[in-house]
């Protein structure tokens, strides 16, 4: 199909948009976007716009949507008409259209207008562009009318005025030479709606993505979930392949990409240079949000009546990343993609070992993605949606203030018997969270590397017995009994690790020690149970009772008071042994060693005693001094005699 420029067909609008830069008494730099009669002029890409003003109703149009892999079919139109105001003001106060398109093809008449239209460029019957595919008007699939932003809107993208808004006597002056109808009609929010690019998630889903976001904010105040756009759904694995970027076709705009993604999907408008345009409306409205784009392959157009929707066969490789997110749609560049964090697993099974990367060009989407990532790595790795068990390791590298570079590394045990994937990922997407989100300095994550061991089934235990090695053989340790001991020796001791309900037949053991103080003086009382918090004891207000222990809470005043109590993680697979004793002297002490166990622990609020008994230490007698040391002594001590 040949584009041309229509020069003589834009010279009306193009003299107003002058009149724009010299009625609305602003700096040239700073003027508003000014209409051109061109969208692109690089050689071999030149396309024209149409005006607006040169449009009539019932003209013939074309336009360009993919269908069916990544080669865009052209499809006949009809212009029918425009809502002015319909796109709402633009900086300068100017009103902006939403020009009405009625769309033709057999994939329009068995499905209306779908989700991942958006975007697809509408041309006249020169060939200049009119506008990009953008909103509708009805959830039903037999509505064949569009909402097209106009190409002028567009090829504006990106170009935000600093000055003030024209005046409105100014501003009517110029919306008649432009012929744009006075503000004076709007359009509720509930007649218009954007035609939704589709929203891909890959290697998880985005019923997970959501469900995350909901747990995260229940943990950390300060996390601040990302609403992602676009009708969610099944498929669009990533690919390594190099789909095309060309008008009408695929164009995915990811946050993350890799082992797991999100990815809206719509369709290119304009191609100009290294300049990509596409959906003719906002994807976030929000250009601080670093994206990638990538190209994608369309599986079918589905009909349904919910909202017919592209179902999307893959996302390849990443093209390069987008400026701006503006109401007129997106724009952006191609080559390198946005600056991403990557996060890395390293999933493991008996010797297998598998590795999987994701990079995250969203910083609020790096979390999500973290437990994403671990959530599909278990899956895939145990084949099993419901049980499992692992032992997770992290380290997440982060630059604060002044460029400091720290790293924050955390170990875990986890165990269940339903929706074991979801919790796998939680605690280190907590972690990061709560780094990004801290009220002391400004903390950017550089990456987050993880490894994970899995192993099938529920394992959860619960001491229910200790044994001691006597002789190279483990005898049974009865609860709150008495074993004689010896001063000054060590003792080898072994705890006894149940199943509990419903977990593997696995019994475990973990091994620990115990050393006999020389100053006990008769018992030495060993605890085993849950680890217990640091406390201070408070004598009790009532006679006879034990003090009362009350936890120290220590205050978290800055960052670095924070990364130290992130650090003294809560783990799920320790056991704590606590070695109480009264000394010789009368000073009582008690010490606790938290011990790392090879499965997970269920607290239940009981512990695990025994006694060591140490002979009563005799106290020896001081010996009494002799008579005749006495009598060295009392004949050395001065007397007076008299003189006579």
């Amino acid at each position: 199909m040949k584009r041309m420029n229509k020069s003589k067909r834009v010279l009306g609008v193009a003299v107003a948009a002058a009149l724009v830069g010299t009625l609305a008494l602003v700096p040239p730099a700073s003027a508003a976007p000014a209409t051109t009669d061109m969208f692109c002029e690089v050689p071999g890409q030149e396309l024209a716009i149409s005006p607006i003003s040169g449009l009539k109703e019932g003209q013939a149009v074309t336009w360009l949507s993919t269908v069916k892999g990544t080669k865009p079919t052209e499809f006949t139109g009809e212009y029918v008409g425009k809502i002015a105001n319909g796109l709402g003001y633009d900086a300068n106060g100017k009103p902006r259209d939403l020009l009405l398109v009625k769309l033709g093809g057999d994939a329009v008449a068995k499905a209306g207008v779908w989700a991942g239209a958006s975007g697809s460029p509408v041309y006249d019957a020169d060939g200049a562009l009119i506008g990009a595919v953008s909103y509708g008007f009805s959830w039903l699939p037999d509505d064949d009318v569009a909402g097209v932003t106009p190409a002028a809107y567009m090829k504006a993208i990106g170009d935000l005025p600093e000055a003030a808004k024209a005046s409105p006597a100014t501003q009517s002056k110029v919306n008649k030479l432009a012929d744009v109808a006075s503000p004076t009609r709007t359009v509720s929010s509930a007649q218009i709606r954007r035609i939704e690019p589709v929203r891909v998630s890959m290697g998880t889903t985005a019923d997970t993505f959501d469900k995350i976001s909901v747990r995260l904010a229940k943990r950390v105040k300060s996390y601040e979930p990302v609403a992602q756009g676009g009708l969610a759904i099944a498929g669009g694995a990533l690919s390594g392949k190099d789909y095309p970027i060309v008008a009408g076709g695929n164009v995915a705009v990811s946050y993350a990409y890799g082992a797991v993604g999100s990815a809206t999907v719509g369709t290119v408008t304009a191609v100009c240079g290294n300049d990509v345009f596409a959906y003719g409306h906002p994807n976030n409205w929000n250009s601080t949000l670093g994206a990638s784009f990538h190209g994608a392959s369309t599986a079918r157009i589905v009909p349904d009546l919910g909202g017919s929707y592209k179902l999307v066969s893959a996302v390849g490789k990443a093209k390069g990343r987008v400026t701006d997110d503006r109401l007129a749609g997106l724009r952006g560049k191609l080559g390198k993609p946005a600056p991403s964090v990557p996060v890395t697993t390293v999933s493991k099974v008996g010797t297998h070992s598998s590795k999987a990367v994701s990079h995250v060009s969203l910083d609020l989407l790096v979390p999500d993605v973290a437990a994403a990532q671990l959530d599909s790595d278990a899956t895939r790795m145990l084949d099993n949606a419901w049980e499992g068990s692992a032992r997770v390791t992290w380290s997440i590298d982060y630059k604060r203030k002044k460029g400091v570079r720290g790293t924050l590394t955390n170990t875990n045990r986890y165990s269940a018997s339903m929706a074991f994937p979801s919790a796998v990922g939680m605690d280190v997407a907590t972690d990061i969270a709560a780094l990004q989100g801290n009220e002391f300095e400004n903390v950017k994550i550089l990456g987050v590397k993880i490894t994970a061991r899995y192993s099938d089934g529920y394992r959860a235990a619960r001491v229910t017995g200790v044994q001691q090695k006597k002789k190279g053989a483990w005898t049974k340790v009865r609860a709150n009994s008495v074993t004689k001991v010896s001063r000054g020796k060590t003792y080898t001791f072994r705890a006894v690790l149940s199943p509990m309900p419903g977990a593997k037949k696995v019994t475990e053991y973990r091994e620990f020690t115990v050393r006999v103080p020389n100053g006990a003086k008769k018992t030495i009382t060993v605890s085993l149970g849950a680890p217990q918090p640091p406390f201070i004891e408070i004598p009790s207000e009532i006679p006879g009772e034990p003090p009362i222990q009350v936890p120290i809470e220590v205050p978290v005043d800055s960052l670095d008071a924070l990364l130290a109590s992130m650090d003294d993680n809560y783990r799920s697979d320790t056991i704590a042994r606590t070695r109480a004793y009264e000394s010789t002297g009368g000073n009582l002490y008690s010490k606790q060693n938290v011990l790392v166990t090879p499965t997970v622990i269920i607290d239940n609020g009981t512990t695990f005693d025994f006694k060591l008994q140490v002979p009563v230490k005799k106290t020896p007698k001081k010996k009494a001094t002799p008579k005749k040391d006495a009598k060295k002594k009392t004949a050395k001590k001065p007397t007076s005699q008299a003189k006579g």
